[in-house]
């Protein structure tokens, strides 16, 4: 069955058994699952079951083979199973080839169009180990960037053809030789089992057009089977909870663990450069290269997980405290080397946290603080690598914070301070940001980073902002009349971007609350953009129609794009404060600095600059021509009567 597949050109990974089915299914990337059931009809629907269950996003296609004269009834059974297509052979004009075609335009359309399934699987070439080499008079060989990077000692440029061969034993030879010949005495496809880095592998052979190619798929080992449910379904590792588990157990085995977990710090521009299915792809290379590196690098027990998002995680028992920083590097080093997506090269930015813990500690706080150590490698722009130096404690308290927050928010305990906002060559009282604080009836007033953070945690991130907008565009809308000049600055998170109905609802608390929208300035995040710009910008332009002004924060600061600048409806370009902070004693500052303000007036922007503290960075400011300032120069952060009486006086 492999074979005639093959034939019709189609790359075909083959099982005979269901053990550990959808891992292989899924992580070979594979968009159809041709499922013969007419000789084994039980084991058949429950392959069918199983591969439906797992696609919990949909996406694939289940072409189940059946017979209805043997079995009447076998075709309503595999539709109950979740096959979305089947091929009756009672027929005698049944058609594989075609079957497969329609089973693959299915795929298409749940995709995104033949152009986007093409694409996504033209990119999974790059992440397979995949070898090919002509036949005739003159040889050719292509080996996949991906083969090039596992392939340890293995010399390809000396032996292209024999490298592999030449590091099995000669039990693995001589299954390989039977399989070449195989292939020449007219099978289209054969498989050889063999170790390949010391790990258990099925070396799937293929020949078509005098071109032999070969692809390898990594079995799982037996101390890492198990259930499905325990594996991320776009990398094929380890998730999250299956991690917690394994480390869990480690620790009870009183095990020393080292946990590594590695982010891609510029993900998000990644998949705004490439597209989604590209940067789903380079975190399949790089789980890929993970599980290689790790397992070439360390023999003790280990673990390879993805977490969430571009995160994932390396647990190591018992590894030396001398050796982690000189791992830790090297992991980062080698998986993140010479990528490569559609033949363009890419520059993923690694960062990497670790974490140690004993049989004392608590998988779930060890996890957390070495995510938390990720987050401040993330954040800081020197060392890629940040070891945990925050206490158990403090994770348990960050826990705790997440614990409560949902009736916090319910209990009023969530405020608004307002920082004022001033005009430079007069001084004049213009408006006010509204800023998040946790009025927290034990730990007193937290800011709005520990509020954030621990909402984007407990998954509440929708729910706090829009109560945040709620009760910053009430407070304002309260102002005395004589106050009616000032205008508002509230923040906008991705999470608010992306929702569908965003604009609508923005304008409708608005109209609750009694705003005047002309007076109104959503801030956003430069990061918060990368995401998805079109339809941002569809978002915001409504907005902008409306009479709301738009500002761009922190800008000069991570990625700055003038893509955005040229396709949003900006009013505003924000300077970060960690570019306001030296201006006054810096020379290349002050260049920066001053760039950027020419930049937004010569794109009829205003400039607005944050965190100015003393009266040198804002005479600076003043000569460079910035507009706007805010800083504990004038003020900081306010609460509501403070603001308020704090603008009487100015006023």
């Amino acid at each position: 069955m492999a074979a005639e597949i093959a034939a019709f050109g189609w790359r075909v990974h083959s099982a005979r058994r269901l053990e550990n089915l959808s891992a292989r299914f899924f992580s070979a990337g594979a968009m159809i699952a041709v499922i013969d059931v007419r000789r084994a009809e039980p084991d058949g629907v429950t392959a069918i079951a199983e591969l439906s269950s797992a696609a919990t996003e949909g996406g694939i296609a289940i072409l189940a083979l059946v017979d209805s004269g043997r079995n009447p009834a076998i075709v309503g059974q595999c539709f109950d199973a979740g096959a979305t297509h089947y091929l009756d052979y009672a027929d005698a004009a049944a058609d594989l080839n075609q079957s497969i075609n329609y089973a693959f335009r299915y795929v298409e359309n749940f995709r995104g169009g033949a152009e986007r399934a093409s694409h996504e699987q033209s990119l999974l070439t790059f992440a397979d180990l995949q070898w090919s080499m002509t036949m005739g008079s003159v040889t050719e060989y292509w080996i996949s960037e991906s083969l090039l990077a596992a392939a340890g000692d293995i010399d390809f440029k000396k032996y292209p053809a024999t490298g592999i061969y030449r590091t099995l034993s000669q039990e693995e030879r001589k299954r390989v030789r039977g399989a070449m010949g195989r292939l020449r005495d007219g099978a289209r496809q054969a498989a050889v089992p063999h170790r390949f880095n010391d790990r258990p592998v099925i070396h799937h052979l293929h020949e078509a057009d005098g071109r032999v190619s070969g692809r390898i798929e990594y079995i799982t080992n037996n101390e890492d089977v198990d259930d499905w449910t325990g594996r991320d379904l776009l990398s094929g590792l380890r998730n999250t909870a299956s991690a917690r588990t394994w480390i869990g157990q480690k620790l009870a085995d009183g095990s020393q663990l080292t946990l590594i977990a590695i982010g891609i710090k510029n993900f998000r521009m990644i998949n705004a450069a490439f597209g989604r299915s590209a940067g789903d792809q380079l975190l399949r290379i790089v789980g890929h290269r993970l599980m290689d590196q790790t397992q070439r690098q360390f023999a003790g027990l280990h673990l390879v997980a993805r977490l969430d998002g571009q995160n994932f995680l390396v647990a190591l028992a018992d590894i030396q405290d001398s050796k982690i920083s000189d791992f830790a590097n090297d992991l980062i080093g080698s998986i993140f080397k010479d990528l490569q997506l559609e033949g363009r090269p890419i520059n993923p930015v690694g960062r990497a946290g670790v974490a140690i813990g004993n049989s004392d500690s608590n998988e779930k706080t060890l996890m957390r603080k070495a995510v938390l150590a990720l987050a401040e490698a993330t954040a800081a722009d020197a060392l890629p690598i940040h070891f945990s130096t925050v206490s158990e404690a403090d994770v348990h308290l960050e826990e705790v914070l997440e614990g409560q927050l949902a009736g916090a928010m319910g209990r009023g305990e969530i405020v608004i301070a307002f920082q004022p906002q001033i005009q430079i060559d007069t001084g004049q009282l213009v408006g006010a940001e509204a800023l998040a604080r946790w009025e927290h009836p034990e730990y007193g007033l937290l800011g709005a980073s520990t509020l954030f953070a621990v909402a984007d945690r407990a998954g509440v991130m929708e729910s706090l902002s829009t109560q945040i907008h709620k009760q910053a565009l009430t407070l304002a809308a309260g102002w005395p009349a004589s106050l009616g000049f000032l205008r508002l600055s509230i923040n906008v998170t991705a999470g608010d971007l992306a929702a569908t109905a965003f604009d609508a609802d923005m304008l409708r608390q608005v109209e609750t609350a009694g705003f005047d929208l002309r007076r109104l300035t959503l801030e956003i995040t430069e990061s918060e953009l990368i995401g998805n710009l079109s339809t941002s910008a569809d978002k915001l332009h409504r907005l902008r129609q409306a009479g709301i002004c738009i500002a761009i924060d922190d800008f000069g600061t991570g990625y700055s794009s003038l893509s955005y600048l040229k396709e949003l409806p900006v009013d505003y370009l924000k300077i970060d404060s960690g570019l306001t902070g030296d201006i006054s004693g810096s020379e290349k500052d002050q260049v920066v600095v001053r760039s950027i303000i020419d930049m937004a007036h010569s794109l009829h922007l205003s400039v607005i600059a944050e965190g100015v503290e003393t009266e040198a960075q804002l005479n600076t400011l003043a000569e460079q021509g910035c507009e706007y300032f805010q800083g504990f120069l004038r003020s900081g952060p306010l609460s509501p009567d403070e603001f308020e009486a704090f603008a009487l006086r100015s006023n």
